[in-house]
Protein backbone atom coordinates (compact mmCIF):
# COMPACT_ATOMS: atom_id res chain seq x y z
CA UNK A 1 0.00 0.00 0.00
CA UNK A 2 1.07 3.70 -0.97
CA UNK A 3 1.01 5.06 2.55
CA UNK A 4 1.47 8.80 1.18
CA UNK A 5 -1.75 7.97 -0.20
CA UNK A 6 -3.69 7.03 3.14
CA UNK A 7 -6.73 9.65 3.00
CA UNK A 8 -5.01 12.34 4.00
CA UNK A 9 -5.43 14.59 1.06
CA UNK A 10 -9.18 14.09 0.08
CA UNK A 11 -9.44 17.34 -1.71
CA UNK A 12 -6.37 16.12 -4.77
CA UNK A 13 -7.22 13.95 -7.55
CA UNK A 14 -4.42 11.53 -8.35
CA UNK A 15 -1.97 12.74 -10.69
CA UNK A 16 -1.83 10.83 -13.67
CA UNK A 17 1.14 10.24 -16.03
CA UNK A 18 2.02 12.34 -18.81
CA UNK A 19 3.14 10.26 -21.37
CA UNK A 20 -0.84 9.61 -21.68
CA UNK A 21 -1.12 13.27 -22.30
CA UNK A 22 -3.79 13.81 -19.92
CA UNK A 23 -3.84 17.09 -18.08
CA UNK A 24 -4.27 16.69 -13.99
CA UNK A 25 -4.55 19.61 -11.12
CA UNK A 26 -5.65 19.03 -7.75
CA UNK A 27 -7.98 21.31 -6.30
CA UNK A 28 -5.08 23.23 -4.18
CA UNK A 29 -3.28 23.86 -7.28
CA UNK A 30 -6.15 24.93 -8.67
CA UNK A 31 -7.30 27.20 -5.86
CA UNK A 32 -3.41 28.57 -5.62
CA UNK A 33 -3.70 29.47 -9.23
CA UNK A 34 -7.18 31.27 -9.60
CA UNK A 35 -6.23 32.93 -6.00
CA UNK A 36 -2.95 34.49 -7.96
CA UNK A 37 -5.22 35.82 -11.14
CA UNK A 38 -7.57 37.05 -8.87
CA UNK A 39 -9.93 35.84 -11.56
CA UNK A 40 -8.66 37.89 -13.98
CA UNK A 41 -7.58 37.08 -17.32
CA UNK A 42 -3.17 37.39 -17.22
CA UNK A 43 -3.31 38.70 -20.80
CA UNK A 44 -1.98 42.40 -20.62
CA UNK A 45 -4.90 45.40 -20.67
CA UNK A 46 -7.24 42.16 -21.15
CA UNK A 47 -8.56 42.24 -17.16
CA UNK A 48 -11.65 39.99 -18.13
CA UNK A 49 -13.32 39.13 -14.79
CA UNK A 50 -13.88 34.96 -15.38
CA UNK A 51 -16.85 34.66 -13.38
CA UNK A 52 -20.36 34.69 -14.85
CA UNK A 53 -23.01 35.52 -12.62
CA UNK A 54 -25.55 33.07 -11.96
CA UNK A 55 -28.87 33.14 -13.08
CA UNK A 56 -32.41 32.20 -11.76
CA UNK A 57 -31.60 28.57 -12.63
CA UNK A 58 -28.13 28.13 -12.91
CA UNK A 59 -25.14 28.31 -10.51
CA UNK A 60 -21.98 31.07 -11.23
CA UNK A 61 -19.60 29.83 -14.26
CA UNK A 62 -15.86 30.12 -13.83
CA UNK A 63 -14.93 30.39 -17.71
CA UNK A 64 -11.23 30.97 -17.16
CA UNK A 65 -9.00 28.52 -19.18
CA UNK A 66 -5.51 27.17 -17.61
CA UNK A 67 -2.56 27.52 -20.32
CA UNK A 68 1.00 26.25 -19.88
CA UNK A 69 3.90 28.25 -19.66
CA UNK A 70 6.41 25.26 -20.47
CA UNK A 71 4.15 23.07 -23.16
CA UNK A 72 2.10 20.12 -21.52
CA UNK A 73 2.97 18.47 -24.97
CA UNK A 74 6.46 17.55 -25.16
CA UNK A 75 6.11 18.03 -29.19
CA UNK A 76 3.44 20.75 -29.18
CA UNK A 77 3.48 24.46 -28.79
CA UNK A 78 6.29 25.70 -26.41
CA UNK A 79 7.17 21.76 -25.38
CA UNK A 80 10.60 21.32 -24.18
CA UNK A 81 12.03 17.32 -23.23
CA UNK A 82 14.64 18.59 -20.34
CA UNK A 83 11.62 19.63 -18.22
CA UNK A 84 10.61 17.00 -15.94
CA UNK A 85 6.79 15.38 -16.85
CA UNK A 86 5.94 16.51 -12.86
CA UNK A 87 6.36 19.69 -13.38
CA UNK A 88 4.79 20.86 -16.36
CA UNK A 89 1.18 20.92 -13.95
CA UNK A 90 2.72 22.63 -11.27
CA UNK A 91 1.09 26.20 -10.23
CA UNK A 92 4.52 27.89 -11.21
CA UNK A 93 3.98 26.33 -15.18
CA UNK A 94 0.41 27.34 -15.25
CA UNK A 95 -1.58 30.96 -16.09
CA UNK A 96 -5.21 31.56 -16.02
CA UNK A 97 -6.33 33.23 -19.31
CA UNK A 98 -9.67 33.79 -20.54
CA UNK A 99 -11.00 31.38 -23.74
CA UNK A 100 -9.96 34.53 -26.39
CA UNK A 101 -6.30 34.88 -25.62
CA UNK A 102 -5.57 31.34 -24.71
CA UNK A 103 -6.30 30.68 -28.19
CA UNK A 104 -4.14 33.44 -29.13
CA UNK A 105 -1.08 32.24 -26.86
CA UNK A 106 -1.51 28.63 -28.39
CA UNK A 107 -1.71 29.07 -31.50
CA UNK A 108 1.23 32.07 -31.65
CA UNK A 109 4.03 29.89 -29.48
CA UNK A 110 6.89 32.07 -31.62
CA UNK A 111 5.75 35.04 -29.98
CA UNK A 112 4.13 34.03 -26.88
CA UNK A 113 7.41 32.79 -25.66
CA UNK A 114 8.13 30.56 -22.09
CA UNK A 115 9.86 33.97 -21.42
CA UNK A 116 7.04 36.08 -22.17
CA UNK A 117 4.28 34.35 -20.53
CA UNK A 118 6.33 34.04 -17.25
CA UNK A 119 6.66 37.98 -17.49
CA UNK A 120 2.81 38.02 -18.08
CA UNK A 121 2.18 36.10 -14.76
CA UNK A 122 4.51 37.94 -13.15
CA UNK A 123 2.93 41.20 -13.92
CA UNK A 124 -0.21 40.33 -13.63
CA UNK A 125 0.50 38.96 -10.38
CA UNK A 126 1.54 42.36 -9.21
CA UNK A 127 -1.22 44.51 -10.82
CA UNK A 128 -3.77 42.17 -8.59
CA UNK A 129 -1.72 42.58 -5.32
CA UNK A 130 -1.64 46.90 -6.06
CA UNK A 131 -5.21 46.02 -6.41
CA UNK A 132 -5.57 44.50 -3.31
CA UNK A 133 -3.97 46.76 -1.06
CA UNK A 134 -6.14 49.61 -2.63
CA UNK A 135 -9.58 48.23 -1.27
CA UNK A 136 -7.96 47.34 2.45
CA UNK A 137 -8.62 51.43 3.06
CA UNK A 138 -6.40 51.31 5.90
CA UNK A 139 -6.87 54.86 7.92
CA UNK A 140 -3.16 56.16 8.22
CA UNK A 141 -2.09 57.31 11.97
CA UNK A 142 -2.37 61.06 11.26
CA UNK A 143 -0.53 63.50 13.60
CA UNK A 144 -1.48 67.44 14.56
CA UNK A 145 1.12 69.16 13.55
CA UNK A 146 2.48 72.77 14.06
CA UNK A 147 3.95 73.87 10.12
CA UNK A 148 5.79 77.41 9.95
CA UNK A 149 5.66 78.98 6.76
CA UNK A 150 8.42 81.46 5.48
CA UNK A 151 6.46 84.37 5.23
CA UNK A 152 6.33 87.03 8.03
CA UNK A 153 3.09 89.00 8.82
CA UNK A 154 2.94 92.88 7.33
CA UNK A 155 1.03 94.74 10.13
CA UNK A 156 0.80 97.97 8.66
CA UNK A 157 1.61 99.56 5.45
CA UNK A 158 1.76 103.19 4.47
CA UNK A 159 -1.73 104.47 3.08
CA UNK A 160 -0.57 106.64 0.40
CA UNK A 161 2.04 107.60 -2.06
CA UNK A 162 2.43 111.49 -2.63
CA UNK A 163 3.58 112.52 -6.21
CA UNK A 164 4.35 115.93 -7.23
CA UNK A 165 6.52 117.15 -10.70
CA UNK A 166 10.09 117.57 -10.72
CA UNK A 167 12.54 118.71 -12.52
CA UNK A 168 15.02 115.78 -13.18
CA UNK A 169 14.46 112.85 -15.02
CA UNK A 170 14.74 108.92 -14.16
CA UNK A 171 19.02 109.66 -15.50
CA UNK A 172 19.45 112.46 -13.19
CA UNK A 173 18.42 110.15 -9.72
CA UNK A 174 22.08 111.27 -8.68
CA UNK A 175 21.25 115.21 -8.82
CA UNK A 176 17.89 114.65 -6.25
CA UNK A 177 20.08 112.23 -3.73
CA UNK A 178 22.32 115.20 -3.76
CA UNK A 179 19.98 117.57 -3.25
CA UNK A 180 17.82 115.95 -0.93
CA UNK A 181 17.70 117.16 2.86
CA UNK A 182 18.17 114.08 4.47
CA UNK A 183 16.69 113.71 7.80
CA UNK A 184 18.40 113.81 10.99
CA UNK A 185 16.93 110.46 12.47
CA UNK A 186 19.16 107.89 10.62
CA UNK A 187 16.43 105.35 11.22
CA UNK A 188 14.31 107.24 8.78
CA UNK A 189 14.50 106.03 5.15
CA UNK A 190 14.36 108.54 1.65
CA UNK A 191 13.04 105.86 -1.54
CA UNK A 192 11.60 107.56 -4.12
CA UNK A 193 10.55 106.78 -8.04
CA UNK A 194 10.47 109.69 -10.40
CA UNK A 195 8.28 108.79 -13.63
CA UNK A 196 7.96 111.13 -16.50
CA UNK A 197 9.55 114.08 -14.84
CA UNK A 198 7.51 112.99 -11.44
CA UNK A 199 8.72 112.56 -8.07
CA UNK A 200 6.83 109.52 -5.84
CA UNK A 201 7.48 109.14 -2.49
CA UNK A 202 5.92 107.37 0.62
CA UNK A 203 6.62 110.79 2.43
CA UNK A 204 4.07 113.87 3.00
CA UNK A 205 4.98 116.21 -0.01
CA UNK A 206 2.28 118.56 1.62
CA UNK A 207 4.90 118.83 4.77
CA UNK A 208 6.93 122.00 4.17
CA UNK A 209 10.23 119.83 5.72
CA UNK A 210 9.87 116.56 3.66
CA UNK A 211 13.41 115.87 2.42
CA UNK A 212 12.41 116.38 -1.31
CA UNK A 213 11.39 120.44 -0.65
CA UNK A 214 14.40 121.01 -3.32
CA UNK A 215 13.19 119.38 -5.86
CA UNK A 216 9.48 119.31 -6.40
CA UNK A 217 6.45 121.82 -7.06
CA UNK A 218 4.66 122.44 -3.79
CA UNK A 219 1.60 123.43 -5.31
CA UNK A 220 1.01 120.54 -7.65
CA UNK A 221 1.05 117.58 -5.06
CA UNK A 222 -0.92 114.52 -5.73
CA UNK A 223 -1.95 111.94 -2.98
CA UNK A 224 -2.78 108.50 -4.38
CA UNK A 225 -4.67 105.81 -1.98
CA UNK A 226 -2.78 102.87 -0.99
CA UNK A 227 -6.06 100.89 -1.92
CA UNK A 228 -7.05 102.01 -5.34
CA UNK A 229 -3.16 101.64 -6.53
CA UNK A 230 -3.11 97.66 -5.92
CA UNK A 231 -6.30 97.69 -8.11
CA UNK A 232 -4.27 98.16 -11.10
CA UNK A 233 -1.12 96.38 -13.00
CA UNK A 234 0.47 99.81 -13.22
CA UNK A 235 -0.29 100.86 -9.72
CA UNK A 236 0.66 97.73 -7.55
CA UNK A 237 3.97 97.81 -9.40
CA UNK A 238 4.56 101.54 -8.60
CA UNK A 239 3.66 100.42 -4.86
CA UNK A 240 5.34 97.57 -4.62
CA UNK A 241 8.92 99.31 -6.47
CA UNK A 242 8.88 101.77 -3.93
CA UNK A 243 8.62 99.62 -0.93
CA UNK A 244 11.17 97.33 -2.62
CA UNK A 245 13.46 100.81 -2.85
CA UNK A 246 12.66 101.16 1.19
CA UNK A 247 13.81 97.42 1.76
CA UNK A 248 17.39 97.80 -0.60
CA UNK A 249 17.96 101.40 1.60
CA UNK A 250 17.35 99.31 5.35
CA UNK A 251 19.76 96.47 4.02
CA UNK A 252 22.06 98.64 3.40
CA UNK A 253 22.34 99.95 6.64
CA UNK A 254 22.79 96.71 7.80
CA UNK A 255 25.90 95.87 5.44
CA UNK A 256 23.81 93.71 3.10
CA UNK A 257 24.16 94.25 -0.13
CA UNK A 258 21.73 93.56 -3.44
CA UNK A 259 22.52 91.36 -6.52
CA UNK A 260 19.97 92.60 -8.90
CA UNK A 261 21.08 90.04 -11.71
CA UNK A 262 19.69 87.09 -9.57
CA UNK A 263 17.19 89.67 -7.33
CA UNK A 264 18.65 88.62 -4.16
CA UNK A 265 20.66 90.09 -0.53
CA UNK A 266 23.71 88.82 0.58
CA UNK A 267 26.15 89.47 3.09
CA UNK A 268 29.42 91.46 1.44
CA UNK A 269 32.78 90.67 3.74
CA UNK A 270 34.00 92.44 6.40
CA UNK A 271 35.34 96.52 5.01
CA UNK A 272 38.81 95.02 5.19
CA UNK A 273 37.97 92.09 2.90
CA UNK A 274 38.22 89.42 5.42
CA UNK A 275 35.56 86.84 6.19
CA UNK A 276 32.34 87.81 7.93
CA UNK A 277 30.84 86.39 11.02
CA UNK A 278 27.44 87.11 12.83
CA UNK A 279 26.48 86.21 16.30
CA UNK A 280 22.42 85.90 16.94
CA UNK A 281 19.65 83.94 18.85
CA UNK A 282 19.46 80.46 16.61
CA UNK A 283 15.88 78.45 17.24
CA UNK A 284 17.04 76.32 20.37
CA UNK A 285 19.74 78.56 21.51
CA UNK A 286 20.41 81.51 23.53
CA UNK A 287 23.24 82.43 21.19
CA UNK A 288 25.24 81.29 18.20
CA UNK A 289 28.23 82.58 15.99
CA UNK A 290 27.60 82.05 12.20
CA UNK A 291 29.76 82.68 9.09
CA UNK A 292 28.00 84.41 6.57
CA UNK A 293 30.96 85.43 3.66
CA UNK A 294 33.75 83.41 3.82
CA UNK A 295 36.03 80.85 0.93
CA UNK A 296 34.87 77.43 2.49
CA UNK A 297 37.19 74.82 3.53
CA UNK A 298 38.24 71.72 1.01
CA UNK A 299 37.66 68.87 3.29
CA UNK A 300 40.60 66.72 2.35
CA UNK A 301 43.23 69.54 2.12
CA UNK A 302 42.35 71.84 4.77
CA UNK A 303 42.98 74.86 2.47
CA UNK A 304 40.51 77.88 1.16
CA UNK A 305 38.67 77.24 -2.13
CA UNK A 306 38.71 79.49 -5.21
CA UNK A 307 35.81 80.94 -4.50
CA UNK A 308 33.61 82.65 -1.72
CA UNK A 309 30.34 81.69 -0.07
CA UNK A 310 27.58 83.85 1.04
CA UNK A 311 24.51 83.83 2.27
CA UNK A 312 21.66 85.06 0.64
CA UNK A 313 18.09 85.53 0.60
CA UNK A 314 15.15 86.74 -1.68
CA UNK A 315 12.81 89.11 -0.07
CA UNK A 316 9.32 90.16 -1.74
CA UNK A 317 6.40 92.01 -1.02
CA UNK A 318 3.08 89.65 -1.59
CA UNK A 319 -0.10 90.80 -1.38
CA UNK A 320 -2.10 87.66 -0.02
CA UNK A 321 -5.50 88.83 -0.01
CA UNK A 322 -7.05 92.20 -0.34
CA UNK A 323 -5.70 94.22 2.66
CA UNK A 324 -3.07 91.32 3.92
CA UNK A 325 0.16 91.43 2.78
CA UNK A 326 3.81 88.89 3.83
CA UNK A 327 7.02 89.52 3.55
CA UNK A 328 8.50 86.37 1.63
CA UNK A 329 11.94 84.94 3.11
CA UNK A 330 13.41 82.44 0.75
CA UNK A 331 17.44 81.47 1.48
CA UNK A 332 20.01 80.98 -0.91
CA UNK A 333 23.06 81.22 -1.79
CA UNK A 334 25.67 83.78 -3.51
CA UNK A 335 29.18 82.51 -4.79
CA UNK A 336 31.85 85.25 -5.65
CA UNK A 337 35.47 84.72 -6.68
CA UNK A 338 36.94 86.96 -4.02
CA UNK A 339 34.16 88.25 -1.92
CA UNK A 340 33.51 90.91 -4.27
CA UNK A 341 33.43 89.80 -8.24
CA UNK A 342 30.38 87.07 -8.89
CA UNK A 343 31.75 83.93 -9.80
CA UNK A 344 30.53 82.89 -13.40
CA UNK A 345 26.94 81.43 -13.75
CA UNK A 346 28.45 77.83 -15.24
CA UNK A 347 30.14 77.26 -11.96
CA UNK A 348 27.54 77.89 -9.94
CA UNK A 349 25.00 75.73 -10.65
CA UNK A 350 26.74 72.38 -9.83
CA UNK A 351 28.10 74.08 -6.17
CA UNK A 352 24.65 75.27 -5.51
CA UNK A 353 22.61 72.10 -5.94
CA UNK A 354 25.01 70.04 -4.11
CA UNK A 355 24.76 72.74 -0.89
CA UNK A 356 20.58 72.74 -1.30
CA UNK A 357 20.58 69.18 -1.25
CA UNK A 358 21.95 68.85 2.44
CA UNK A 359 19.64 71.62 3.69
CA UNK A 360 16.32 69.58 5.14
CA UNK A 361 13.31 71.51 6.65
CA UNK A 362 14.83 72.20 10.01
CA UNK A 363 18.08 73.31 8.44
CA UNK A 364 15.84 75.89 6.08
CA UNK A 365 13.87 76.83 9.13
CA UNK A 366 16.70 77.73 10.73
CA UNK A 367 18.34 79.58 8.03
CA UNK A 368 14.84 81.71 7.65
CA UNK A 369 15.15 82.53 11.33
CA UNK A 370 18.61 83.79 10.77
CA UNK A 371 17.17 86.14 8.38
CA UNK A 372 14.53 87.52 10.09
CA UNK A 373 16.95 87.72 13.22
CA UNK A 374 19.42 90.05 11.27
CA UNK A 375 16.87 92.27 9.79
CA UNK A 376 15.21 92.90 12.71
CA UNK A 377 18.19 93.24 14.70
CA UNK A 378 16.61 90.41 17.07
CA UNK A 379 13.55 92.74 17.94
CA UNK A 380 10.09 91.51 17.10
CA UNK A 381 9.01 93.91 14.19
CA UNK A 382 11.03 95.38 10.68
CA UNK A 383 9.95 99.01 10.87
CA UNK A 384 10.49 100.69 7.05
CA UNK A 385 10.30 104.41 8.61
CA UNK A 386 9.16 107.03 6.02
CA UNK A 387 7.93 109.78 9.00
CA UNK A 388 4.53 109.87 9.02
CA UNK A 389 3.84 107.07 7.65
CA UNK A 390 5.46 102.94 8.22
CA UNK A 391 5.95 100.00 6.96
CA UNK A 392 5.70 97.16 9.97
CA UNK A 393 6.85 93.90 9.47
CA UNK A 394 6.41 91.51 12.54
CA UNK A 395 9.11 89.01 13.03
CA UNK A 396 6.63 85.89 13.91
CA UNK A 397 6.06 83.47 10.82
CA UNK A 398 3.03 82.56 9.97
CA UNK A 399 1.89 79.14 10.91
CA UNK A 400 -0.42 76.44 9.60
CA UNK A 401 -2.23 73.96 11.83
CA UNK A 402 -1.95 70.67 9.92
CA UNK A 403 -3.26 66.92 10.47
CA UNK A 404 -1.25 64.39 8.41
CA UNK A 405 1.07 61.41 8.62
CA UNK A 406 4.29 63.02 9.58
CA UNK A 407 7.88 62.22 9.33
CA UNK A 408 9.49 60.13 11.89
CA UNK A 409 12.15 62.70 13.70
CA UNK A 410 11.17 65.62 11.84
CA UNK A 411 9.47 67.71 14.77
CA UNK A 412 11.97 69.64 16.24
CA UNK A 413 10.85 72.51 18.86
CA UNK A 414 10.74 76.09 17.38
CA UNK A 415 11.22 78.13 21.04
CA UNK A 416 13.00 81.40 19.80
CA UNK A 417 10.30 82.12 17.09
CA UNK A 418 9.95 86.10 18.38
CA UNK A 419 11.24 88.75 21.06
CA UNK A 420 8.99 90.69 23.26
CA UNK A 421 10.16 93.97 24.04
CA UNK A 422 7.96 96.38 25.65
CA UNK A 423 10.14 99.28 25.00
CA UNK A 424 10.00 98.07 21.07
CA UNK A 425 6.72 97.83 21.39
CA UNK A 426 6.51 101.51 22.15
CA UNK A 427 8.46 102.03 19.23
CA UNK A 428 6.26 100.08 16.68
CA UNK A 429 2.87 102.20 18.56
CA UNK A 430 4.95 105.71 17.96
CA UNK A 431 5.84 104.36 14.05
CA UNK A 432 2.34 103.80 12.99
CA UNK A 433 1.14 106.08 15.06
CA UNK A 434 0.80 109.26 12.41
CA UNK A 435 -0.42 106.90 9.77
CA UNK A 436 -4.23 107.35 9.52
CA UNK A 437 -5.14 110.07 6.52
CA UNK A 438 -7.70 112.53 6.69
CA UNK A 439 -10.07 113.22 4.20
CA UNK A 440 -8.47 116.27 3.42
CA UNK A 441 -5.38 115.08 2.71
CA UNK A 442 -7.12 113.68 -0.88
CA UNK A 443 -8.51 117.09 -1.59
CA UNK A 444 -6.05 117.18 -4.56
CA UNK A 445 -7.17 113.49 -6.14
CA UNK A 446 -10.44 115.31 -8.37
CA UNK A 447 -8.38 118.19 -9.12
Amino acid sequence: MNKKNNGNHKDKAPRQKNSTKTRSYTQSDIKVIVAESGGYCAFPDCDEFLLVDQTGKDNQVFIGKIAHIIGHSRTGPRGDFNVPEDQLDDPKNLVVLCGTHHDIVDTQPNHYSVPVLIQMKNDHKVRIKSRNMKHKNVAPVLVEEMVHSTLLPVTHLPAAIYSSPCRFSTSQEWEIKQAIVWPGDDTELVPFLLLDHRLFAFHNLHNKDNPFRAVIDPRDITVHKAADLWQTADGMRLYKNLLNRALFKYTTKLRIQYDPLHKRFFFPPMPDGTQRSITYQPLQKSKSTRKVAYPPLNKSTGQPRNYWLHLACRLQFKQVANQEWCLSVRPERHLSKDGKEPLAPKLVGRRVTRMKARVYNDLYLGEVHLWKQVLSEGRSAIILRFRDQSAVINTTLLTFLLEWPGIPGDDKPYTNQAQEDELFTLEVERAIGGESLEDGDFEDEDE
